[in-house]
């Protein structure tokens, strides 16, 4: 017998999303049912052929073409079904950014050259696409799920990621009671550990730092004579000489990592924002699983003071790599990039859609049963995966129904008059993003007098 709450919980949810969509109504609530259903990804014209797609394949396209939604509430309705929190922790959020490869869209708009990952060598190359930054919020420290909160284009106006982060955790802690427990960020080294220090957000913020950063301890006492000194010692991650006796130490025996290290000085800042600082923390394991001893670890803590506990910096930070595992879930079984829509406001109300989607496969969890492979371990239900979710959803949509409405007869499409053509349509260029402005410092040659 399925719970009652939970699943008048997740009715409530799936009624509110329908309130939430705007034009194409029933058709963009029936796109994210074909989704829910469908074991593997499909393109467009497949999902319409969904038995819960009752539309025609026309409306497919239509929907996501000329559909409207309702982003704030949307945010508004991801943010009344966090789950609740036990007393004294605190909520884990990440922020990444992953792309949309769309190289051969020579019709279609903002599309930016971005970096993605390449199978031998060289791994890094670049692909005309769509650039995307989610924030999510992760509830298991040891699962593959993601919340997501909020998920916006970054086009080629939008700013730097560290701009677009700052702006989106700004938002979330907005939307957010005040008696919301302070939640912590997690960031890669892609973002400006300056930008986000000089934001003073109302988050704590975790963010890995490059190897090759140098830093400025705080200045020492003005001796009263000339300008004020703004910078310190300098503080460098590649020179062990620079680092000098830790603020604080702690050092604990791990089953997989041996024994772990963790420093931290505090009172850091970057030399471009002398007024924002910063905490620098180094980790440091005794081994990886069948590796030899790695290179240290290197984060920054932003915001309040270090946890009791100062281990848990660096267990935060491993919560972001569960935001890798969503976007390849999302992109391989959901389908996220197998369509092919022309325009990028059709992509963003499809982001948006799978964002739901993400959100019923998390309140399903508990009211499905596993439905694995022949090769695969049983889980219990408190333990499935989004993608064993997603395999037994087709059969909880029976019990849960749909508040879309049965498609009404129409009458047929007049189309083109005779001798009407379409003509090709515009062509867009691949949009450079504008290089960081550096300040360059100019050294004036002193001159010799000349001899008399």
């Amino acid at each position: 017998m399925l719970n009652p709450k939970l699943l008048a919980r997740l009715r409530s949810f799936r009624q509110e999303l329908y309130d939430d969509l705007g034009l194409r109504q029933d058709s963009l609530f029936e796109l994210v049912d074909a989704v829910l259903s469908t074991p593997e990804r499909r393109t467009l014209v497949r999902l319409s052929l969904c038995a819960c797609f009752r539309r025609r394949w026309p409306s497919a396209c239509d929907a996501l073409a000329d559909g409207t939604l309702d982003v704030a509430g949307l945010r508004a309705l991801f943010q009344a079904t966090l789950p609740v929190l036990a007393p004294g922790d605190r909520p884990l959020w990440v922020v990444d950014g992953t792309h949309w490869p769309r190289p051969a869209a020579a019709t279609s708009p903002a599309r930016t050259w971005e970096h993605r990952p390449l199978p031998g060598k060289p791994q890094q190359g670049v692909v005309p696409a769509w650039a995307y930054q989610w924030l999510v919020q992760v509830p298991e420290t040891d699962g593959s799920w993601v919340l997501p909160l909020d998920v916006q284009r970054r086009g080629p106006t939008a700013g730097t990621p560290t701009q677009v982060a700052i702006r989106q955790i700004a938002q979330a802690r907005t939307g957010q009671p005040a008696a919301a427990p302070r939640p912590v960020v997690a960031l890669d080294s892609a973002y400006d550990v300056a930008q986000l220090a000089q934001a003073h957000l109302d988050a704590d913020l975790v963010v890995r730092l490059a190897k090759n950063r140098v830093f400025r301890r705080a200045p020492g006492l003005y001796t009263g004579r000339g300008r004020p000194h703004k910078h310190g010692r300098r503080f460098k991650l590649r020179d062990a000489r620079t680092y000098g006796r830790p603020d604080r130490s702690a050092s604990l025996a791990h089953p997989v990592y041996g024994t772990v290290t963790v420093d931290a000085w505090t009172n850091l800042h970057a030399a471009a924002a002398a007024a924002a600082s910063f905490t620098v923390v180094r980790v440091q394991v005794e081994h990886l699983p069948r590796h030899d001893r790695p290179a240290p670890l290197w984060l920054a803590w932003i915001g309040g003071p270090l946890p009791d506990d100062l281990h848990q910096v660096w267990r935060w930070y491993l919560g972001r790599f569960t935001v890798e595992h969503a976007f390849r879930f999302a992109k391989t079984s959901l389908g996220w990039t197998t369509i092919r829509p022309r325009h990028p406001a059709a992509a963003d109300r499809w982001t948006w859609l799978l964002a739901a989607v993400f959100w019923q496969l998390w309140l399903a969890r508990p009211l499905v049963a596993d439905q694995r492979l022949p090769w695969e371990r049983p889980l219990p239900a408190a333990r499935l995966t989004p993608g064993r979710v997603q395999r037994a959803f087709g059969g909880l949509l029976v019990t849960l129904g749909t508040p879309a409405r049965a498609p009404q007869p129409r009458g047929k499409s007049p189309g083109r008059r005779p001798g009407q053509a379409g003509g090709p349509r515009q062509r867009f260029a691949v949009v450079r993003r504008p290089p960081a402005k550096r300040t360059r410092r100019h050294r004036t040659r002193r001159r010799s007098p000349r001899a008399a």
